[in-house]
């Protein structure tokens, strides 16, 4: 279980996590052959920038807006296998490694939210699993459409 004295140390982990969730998604990115894949998961590393920025400006005191959207969840990424990114995955385990990846960030964010006492932060990360939750979608809906359409 993770271990937290303070909120700084809880957004200076979280603002790790998302640093390396976007060399990830630039390590992938460089992988891909298919160009528009290429640009999607460029762009989900400018996301994951994003996310960066906001546990910055909250460790620095700033406010933001929190969303109530509320994100569907396929499980998709519940029925699929682990796969280990490798420079000549395909497709489908591009998408798969990202689902997963997701919903490790979604779970991460959800319990980071419950284990601090700040409110602001906590609603932070309740927006940042939301959003999560978000990208998960968006590969399950691409699984869906692209892998599972053709078996």
């Amino acid at each position: 279980m993770l271990k937290f004295n303070t909120t700084d140390e809880v957004l200076d982990f979280a603002i790790k996590n998302e640093i390396e969730a976007a060399k990830f998604y630039t390590d992938l990115a460089g992988k891909m052959d298919n160009p528009e894949m290429k640009k999607v998961f460029k762009d989900f590393a400018d996301e994951e920038k994003g996310h960066r920025k906001q546990l910055e400006d909250i460790k620095k005191g700033r406010t933001f807006n929190v969303s109530k959207e509320k994100i569907a969840d396929l499980k998709i990424a519940d029925y699929t296998v682990d796969v280990e990114p490798t420079s000549d995955m395909d497709y489908q385990a591009a998408i798969t490694l990202a689902m997963k990846k997701e919903k490790k960030a979604f779970q991460l964010y959800t319990t980071l939210a419950y284990l601090i006492d700040d409110a602001t932060a906590q609603q932070l990360f309740t927006s940042l699993a939301q959003q999560e939750a978000k990208h998960k979608l968006r590969f399950e809906l691409e699984y869906d459409d692209i892998v599972l359409k053709d078996n």
